[in-house]
């Protein structure tokens, strides 16, 4: 497709447009030099300035010299020897003008030169960016063509985009309904974990305390357990238990709140002591685990027990297979025996942690 005036005149509407695109077309048109050669002209007009200046500051001292020339002849006789000091310097400095002159005029010379190429490179490039302006026309047309075709493909684009954001309204419907079941799921799930959980701690508090009616059942009947503390070993029954209490409390050794709490012990033994005569009684707490509370309870029970038998040695006693770390401490700060199976601890032989079966 030739390039034709209209189309020059359109770029240059486009050109005087847009600035900035003038500029580019310059910065792709015109070589370095070329561009720089409006500096480089401005520079050697500067220089031929001031040769200028130069000559006519010269062609003022040569009409002084002349004046001084011709004041000279005059005193010529009297003064011959200044006189031709001075014409040897004169004809010294005209010598340094002319060579400056000489230089100057070959420098401009040789920048005249320079432009003269750069012109040259100019039109060289002018007729390129012709070339160029008439490809970039052709491009221009094809390119129009391919905006014709993305635009149909833009608005079937469109037209799918459209259709995509009604599937995604409804997804976006579904996803709600589905964030609202699982919500309501994950609801229904951490209640059912908090009863579980709540399950979880009933069922260990049965098992902890039907373990510990087991141990204490066990505690009641198999006397041989206690062998190991006293001999002759008795379990008191519920009615000797009454009337222990009952006799204490009347004789005011204890009270009816120390009573009560007497009578709640788990299993309270007589006996006799193991290396001597008498009687000796045991106030024993039952646990399937034995804890610091349990340790405080047969400390307790068992100062009611010495109150309601001033005369007898009783002894405090916890009986399970394990016993918690804080429960050791305890009992060996309290004075509790620990008694584990058939195998009685004295309260500073109780390990820090049970020892294995």
């Amino acid at each position: 497709m030739a390039f034709t005036v209209r189309d020059l005149e359109d770029l240059i509407r486009l050109l005087d447009k847009h600035p900035a695109w003038m500029e580019a077309l310059r910065q792709r048109m015109l070589t370095r030099d070329l561009l720089e050669s409006p500096k480089a002209l401005r520079r050697l007009s500067t220089r031929v300035g001031k040769v200028e200046k130069a000559l006519q500051a010269l062609t003022e001292s040569v009409a002084a010299l002349a004046e001084a020339q011709r004041r000279g002849y005059e005193e010529f006789a009297a003064h011959r020897q200044e006189f031709l000091a001075y014409r040897a310097e004169t004809e010294r400095r005209f010598a340094e003008l002319r060579e400056e002159l000489a230089a100057a005029r070959a420098e401009a010379d040789r920048r005249f030169a320079e432009l003269a190429e750069a012109q040259r490179r100019t039109e060289e490039r002018v007729g390129r960016l012709e070339e160029a302006v008439t490809a970039l026309a052709e491009a221009q047309r094809r390119t129009e063509e391919r905006v014709g075709r993305l635009e149909e493909a833009v608005t079937a684009l469109a037209e799918a985009q459209r259709r995509t954001e009604e599937r995604v309204s409804r997804l976006e419907e579904v996803v709600t309904a589905l964030a609202e079941a699982q919500r309501r799921t994950e609801e229904e799930v951490r209640q059912l974990a908090e009863e579980m959980r709540d399950l979880r701690g009933r069922v260990d508090a049965l098992d902890n305390q039907v373990r510990g009616f087991t141990h204490e059942a066990h505690y009641r009947t198999y006397l041989r357990r206690y062998y190991g503390l006293v001999r002759d070993p008795h379990v008191l029954s519920p009615e000797e238990r009454a009337a222990l209490l009952a006799a204490a409390e009347t004789a005011g050794r204890l009270s009816p709140e120390e009573a009560s709490d007497l009578e709640e012990a788990d299993v309270i033994v007589r006996g006799r002591p193991l290396q001597e005569e008498g009687e000796v009684y045991l106030a024993v707490e039952v646990s399937a685990t034995v804890h610091p509370k349990d340790v405080e309870r047969a400390a307790r029970r068992a100062r009611a027990l010495r109150k309601a038998l001033p005369d007898v040695e009783v002894l405090a006693v916890v009986a399970g297979p394990e016993i918690h770390p804080d429960a050791a401490r305890a009992a060996r700060a309290q004075g509790v025996w620990w008694l584990r199976g058939s195998r009685p601890f004295a309260p500073e032989e109780i390990p820090a942690a049970s020892p294995s079966r």
